[in-house]
């Protein structure tokens, strides 16, 4: 008895573990301020619903929701239906996870909210829904008010009831005499009530009661106003009121600027009620700027007006809308307004304002700043005594040259730099104006064209600041003279990134257009002689600075490489300093390896390898584009190998090399003596890497050239096909292959021809050396053959996985026991092991990367069943006591292991390893698969071949019946009491070994007798759940899978043991 009740608990145990909640249950979810607010001001329940299913919280869309449905759901919470209303658009707050129930549609008469009618969901956690129960027999008056989400009594959203609900009125028509009736009732006065539109204080709940209310100002009741129905109206125009209160902190038509860096400036607020608002930038100009300025006594005028929130928005109410002053008003309350509270605008237009400050910078000074130098930097302009900076649009180098002058550099060498980006970093506080337009005879910065102050500025950010690099005196202390140049980051003196001197600053060029005349200019001017090879992409490291020069295009004649032809002004390069150009200088000689000197690498062998060239005194690497025989021919020539037998290699195949890649893009002939002496179709080596780099094979033949032969393969009439060319033997590449080519290849070979079969994915190991492309060749004449074979050179878009491999079949004459493709099952008609044929013998496959898809194949290859659907399995069983998540998943072919036990002993070979099939495949062959030689090398053994069940079964064989759990259906599981005696036997030698163990784990091997085989059987309670062929509804399967484990997708994945 004991035992039995140890049992039973573990078992309750197992149902219940890691669910949150019972499918269909529902609860709210009041953490939202908005409900907190209802709770406490209504004593109401509100929240967003949340539902439960499979163990989990979710949502539920507001689509097609009403109050009916809203009742549901407050009766199923233990509230009212009466007076139950709902809330959409996630009033509540968007919540998280599964959005379980969409298109809900009641009667009312439900008792849970999972009763009714519902849809798929198809919803975005904005659209949750809400809803609002009455806790008791609640009552309200016609007329009675009450004011939610502002920060006092006084103020906020109007609630007002009618017909026994409260609700929202509309702003249309809305104004302060309505205000004033809603504050009378309220106990407030009516004069100096301000009326708010469009919800300042937040969307209220519940109906729109009112519309286009209007009231003569006598009334006791908002209600006694005239008003119509809200048609059009939504929340989001829920009206509100700020009422005259005796307790105001501030008085009215008062003014402050908040959110500025220093006391004159910020986002203009003004007192009404004792309540700080905000003002639209609607009408408001300079005018009305200086009307505040003077509020807070600053001088006029000069005042800047600034709209868009330049200091930050808002919150509250937006008290004055389109207002005009004449400049000379003492307050803005004296200006022409609009009623105050009754706007139209939004934060994101809240006006700011800027007053003279009596100690800032005298208006129209200019500075440098950001820079360690003086003559440059980021430029910063002085108005209404406050520095800013300027946007760089259209900043160019008279408006820098105008900077310039005003900063006294004159009578200099050179012309200004205009320098954009901010360059010099981002600078504070505000940004002027854009779009300067100076003619260069300016005194000042001021007296250019520009917009108005703050006026166009908007859509700048500090991060495109101007700068300038003024031109400065021979005489004074510079670092170098205009026209300078230098290398840098070189490993010696004749190479590096080139750097130019002008106006006292070292920049970088860009690689924009730099080819061999770029170069020589460089080199010529530093001294050297001979070849000059450009360099670009940032070879010899970025450089920092100004990139000063870019689309240099020399002659190659000039004397200095800033007297080159140029279509980039000094300074107004856009490239990053990934670009920055470079020069190797050639004419010098080193003792360990001269100019243009050529090895081989990678390989051990002197002959075969990574081509690497010598520059100066440096060795690097090729890049491989344009590369070809012809290249390949010139290397072997210079190392003294016969031209004739030389292959090139792509694709970095001999490793990758390391330092710089000196060459790409070559046009060798073939009959140059050195690599150097070919020409180039590119300079520079811009998208090379060293994944690319070149390579050649200049050996002695080993081979004819157009032999085939077969490697590594499970027999003479397999294997991985190779193929000589250049009297090397190297792979093929699989890819794109002509589908006859493996009956050519295999006639090629003396081989039979009928079944031959090829594979493009290494199935007999990767190959490490040469990789070849191989073409069909369709005009054969009256050849015995089909057709013929030619080679079409190497192939670097391929990698030795993609090796073909060539099934091909005995001759004629010999007898065949198999069709290469061909599967069978041993050890039974519908179930067994999986055997393939390849090359004429039987081999098995390893289980490893083995799914039911795969098993799917086998089974629709051979003519069984693959396309009824079961819902069954220990390993799901398990699932369930573990978890109580009674989701079962559906698949068609079922995976078994075999055993010598089962299904006999076997010597053969081991022929796939690592299938990978979809599903839809019409032979396994046609699935993804992985190396012969993995499989039987490394880990695969005949424990590990796989097997498959086909069987059907009848829907009246299954001892256990389980019911599944499908479309938010509440699931209930069905177990007969004969099979439940046996699954208890099976749970108390669980207990007994645990007991004893102390650490061991439940096994997940429970085992049912089903006529002559062991295995489990899960039966559908309803024939709904079990999806079989519609030839048959009645039909149901049987699916066997070991060491499995459930997920999400509906398949079955290996769990480690």
């Amino acid at each position: 008895m004991k035992t039995l009740l140890l049992t039973t608990v573990i078992l309750s145990l197992f149902a219940s573990v890691q669910m949150e909640c019972t499918d269909g249950d529902i609860r709210l979810n009041s953490s939202s301020r908005a409900a907190q607010t209802l709770s406490s001001t209504f004593g109401v329940k509100a929240g967003r619903i949340e539902v439960c299913a499979a163990g989990a919280w979710g949502t539920v869309c507001d689509d097609y929701f009403t109050d009916v449905d809203a009742g549901v759901a407050c009766r199923q919470l233990g509230y009212s239906a009466t007076g139950a209303s709902y809330e959409g658009l996630a009033y509540f707050g968007a919540g998280q996870g599964q959005i379980v129930l969409d298109d809900v549609s009641c009667t009312g008469n439900e008792t849970r909210l999972f009763d009714c009618s519902s849809g798929s969901p198809n919803c975005q956690h904005y659209e949750d829904v809400g809803v609002i129960c009455q806790v008791s027999n609640f009552t309200c008056t016609d007329g009675e008010i009450k004011l939610i989400g502002g920060t006092a009594a006084y103020e906020g959203t109007i609630q007002v009831c009618m017909n026994n609900r409260f609700g929202t009125i509309c702003d249309d028509k809305f104004n302060s005499v309505a205000a004033g009736v809603v504050c009378n009732s309220l106990g407030y006065p009516r004069q100096g009530a301000i009326a708010l539109m469009w919800s300042m204080y937040g969307e209220g709940f519940g109906p729109i009661h009112m519309s286009n209310v209007v009231c003569n100002g006598t009334e006791q009741s908002i209600s006694q106003c005239q008003h119509t129905d809200p048609i059009g109206c939504i929340h989001f125009e829920d009206a509100g009121v700020v009422c005259k209160h005796t307790n105001a902190s501030c008085d009215d038509g008062a003014v402050r600027l908040v959110g500025g860096s220093v006391k004159s400036e910020g986002r203009l607020e003004v007192c009404f009620n004792g309540e700080w608002g905000t003002v639209c930038d609607d009408y408001f100009d300079n005018h009305a700027a200086d009307v505040v300025c003077r509020q807070l006594n600053y001088t006029t005028p000069g005042s800047l007006s600034v709209g868009l929130s330049l200091f930050g928005p808002g919150t509250g109410p937006i008290f004055i809308d389109s207002i005009r002053c004449v400049g000379n008003e003492t307050s803005l309350l004296n200006c022409r307004l609009e009623e105050i509270g009754l706007s139209t605008c939004f934060h994101f237009e809240d006006i700011s304002v800027i007053c003279i400050d009596p100690n800032g910078c005298n208006d129209g000074e200019v500075r440098l700043r950001g820079s360690p130098n003086a003559n440059q930097g980021r430029v910063e302009l002085c108005i209404n005594r406050r520095w800013g900076t300027i946007c760089d649009t259209n900043w160019n180098s008279v408006a820098a040259q105008v900077v310039c002058n005003q900063l006294g550099y004159t009578n200099a060498n050179g012309t200004a730099i205009a320098v954009p980006n901010s360059f010099y970093g981002v600078g504070s506080g505000l940004i002027w104006f854009d779009n300067v337009r100076c003619k260069g005879t300016e005194a000042n910065l001021l007296q250019c064209s520009h917009p108005t102050p703050l006026s166009s500025s908007f859509f700048c950010t500090h991060s495109r600041d101007a700068g300038v690099v003024c031109p400065v005196s021979n005489k004074l202390n510079c670092s170098c003279q205009n026209g300078d140049i230098r290398l840098m980051a070189g490993t010696s003196s004749n190479e590096g990134r080139v750097e130019v001197c002008y106006n006292c600053v070292w920049g970088t060029v860009c690689d924009s257009g730099w080819d061999d005349k770029d170069a020589q200019v460089v080199c010529r001017q530093l001294g050297f002689s001979g070849q000059a090879l450009p360099m670009g992409g940032g070879v010899f490291s970025s450089g920092a600075g100004l990139v000063l020069l870019e689309a240099v295009n020399c002659l190659g004649n000039e004397t200095s490489l800033t007297r080159c032809p140029r279509r980039v002004g000094i300074g107004q390069s856009l490239c990053a300093h990934s670009r920055d150009a470079g020069a190797i200088c050639l004419g010098q000689s080193y003792s360990s390896c001269p100019d243009g000197a050529v090895r081989l690498s990678g390989t051990g062998d002197a002959s075969l390898g990574r081509v690497e060239i010598c520059v100066n005194n440096q060795w690097g690497t090729v890049c491989d584009s344009g590369w070809d025989n012809s290249e390949a021919r010139v290397v072997c020539r210079q190392l003294g190998f016969s031209n004739s037998l030389a292959v090139s290699v792509l694709g970095g195949r001999f490793g990758a090399g390391s330092g710089r890649i000196y060459l790409t893009g070559l046009l060798c002939t073939g009959n140059e003596s050195a690599l150097l002496d070919c020409p180039r179709a590119v300079s520079g080596v811009q998208g090379c890497g060293h994944s690319q780099d070149a390579g050649v094979a200049c050996t002695v033949p080993v081979c004819k050239n157009g032999a085939l032969r077969l490697a590594d393969g499970t027999d003479k009439y397999s294997g991985r096909l190779e193929v000589c060319n250049g009297g090397q033997w190297g792979t093929v590449c699989g890819k794109d292959v002509s589908s006859d080519l493996a009956t050519t290849a295999c006639g090629l070979l003396g081989f039979g021809t009928k079944g031959a079969y090829s594979l493009n994915n290494a199935l007999f190991g990767s190959g490490s050396t040469l990789m070849f492309g191989l073409v069909l060749v369709k005009q054969c004449g009256n050849q015995t053959l089909p057709c013929t074979l030619v080679v079409n050179g190497t192939r670097s878009q391929c990698s030795h996985w993609d090796d073909l491999s060539l099934l091909c079949t005995p001759p004629a004459t010999a007898p065949l026991s198999c069709s290469t493709g061909d599967v069978k099952l041993v050890g039974g008609q519908t179930d067994g092991r999986v055997e393939v044929c390849l090359g004429g013998q039987w081999g098995t496959v390893c289980d490893d990367s083995w799914t039911d898809n795969s098993a799917r194949v086998v089974c629709k290859q051979l003519g069984l069943p693959s396309d009824c659907t079961w819902r069954f399995g220990l390993p799901l069983l398990e699932v369930y006591l573990t978890t109580g998540d009674p989701h079962l998943l559906t698949i068609d072919a079922v995976t078994v292991a075999s055993s010598s036990a089962k299904y006999g002993s076997i010597q053969g070979p081991i022929a796939l390893s690592r299938v990978k099939c979809a599903g839809n495949e019409s032979s396994l062959l046609n699935c993804q698969l992985v190396s012969i030689a993995a499989a039987s090398r490394h880990y695969c053994t005949h424990s590990n071949d796989v097997g498959v069940n086909c069987q059907e079964h009848s829907s009246t064989s299954s001892p256990l019946a389980v019911e599944a759990y499908t479309s938010g259906t509440v699931v209930a599981i069905v177990v007969p009491i004969v099979v439940m005696v046996i699954l208890v036997v099976a749970i108390v030698a669980v207990t007994i070994i645990i007991v004893v163990a102390c650490k061991a784990r439940v096994t997940r091997q429970f085992k049912f007798r089903d006529g002559n085989d062991t295995h489990p059987v899960i039966k559908d309670k309803e024939m709904d759940d079990v999806h079989c062929a519609p030839s048959d509804p009645k039909q149901s399967g049987e699916a066997i899978q070991d060491k499995a484990s459930t997920k999400m997708d509906g398949t079955y994945e290996r769990m480690p043991e």
